[in-house]
C-alpha cells in the first residue's frame, strides 16, 4: 500500500482482467435484457443475479463517483432544482442502489 511502485506494477497486471470483467458482466446484463424483447420479466439464475450484481454495483460506483456521492446525498438533492443536468443521473442512480438492494435482498 505504501509502495506506490509496487501499487503501480500490480495495477498493471490486474488492470485488464479487471476491465474484461466488467465488460462481461455488462454483456451479460445487455443479453439478459434482449433475451425476449415481447417478455417483461426477466428470470436470473443465481449465477447470472451475482453477475448482475456486479455490473449494478459498477455503474453505481461510476455514477456516484461522478456526482462526487456522500452519505448525505439524499439530503443533497432535496433542494436541486429539477431542471439541473444531474438529477437524471442521482435518479439513475437511486433506481439502481434499489434495484441492487432487492437482488441482494432475493439472493439472501
Amino acid at each position: 500500500r505504501d509502495d506506490g511502485e509496487a501499487a503501480g506494477e500490480f495495477r498493471r497486471y490486474t488492470e485488464m482482467g479487471l476491465r474484461d470483467g466488467k465488460r462481461q458482466a455488462a454483456l451479460t446484463v445487455l443479453e439478459s435484457l434482449e433475451a425476449d424483447p415481447d417478455d417483461v420479466d426477466v428470470v436470473l439464475d443465481e449465477e447470472k443475479a451475482q453477475i448482475w450484481l456486479r455490473a449494478l454495483n459498477d455503474v453505481r460506483l461510476a455514477l456516484g463517483t461522478r456526482l462526487d456521492i456522500t452519505e448525505e446525498w439524499y439530503e443533497e438533492i432535496e433542494d436541486l432544482d429539477p431542471r439541473d443536468p444531474r438529477t437524471p443521473m442521482y435518479a439513475a442512480y437511486d433506481w439502481l442502489t434499489m434495484l441492487q438492494e432487492n437482488l441482494v435482498r432475493v439472493l439472501w
